[in-house]
């Protein structure tokens, strides 16, 4: 099992873009990180799930049956996530 606390929750967010653009420089325009930084953060996924993730066939790139199976529940954990942290964010002075 892996340790979560070692875990870098801004891969994630990065794999979320990539698995949603299928695309590393639209990935990193819509994180507004270089196209290098997205493509490291691309490789250390892949090792980090033991997966390419993200495939180049003729000029695009495709994801991988493991991507696919991640897609969808991972961008749901990050809307749950998001939820949490921004709604605990919101001041409300009778509490």
């Amino acid at each position: 099992m892996m340790d979560l606390s070692a875990l870098d929750l801004n891969l994630l967010v990065a794999v979320d873009a990539l698995l949603a653009e299928e695309s590393v420089t639209a990935a990193a325009k819509r994180l507004h990180l270089s196209q290098p930084a997205c493509s490291q953060a691309l490789a250390r996924a892949r090792v980090l799930l033991g997966d390419p993730l993200l495939v180049r066939r003729g000029q695009r790139m495709v994801p991988t049956p493991t991507a696919k199976a991640l897609k969808e529940p991972l961008r749901r954990a990050l809307t749950e996530l998001e939820a949490v942290v921004l709604g605990r964010q919101r001041f409300d002075p009778q509490q």
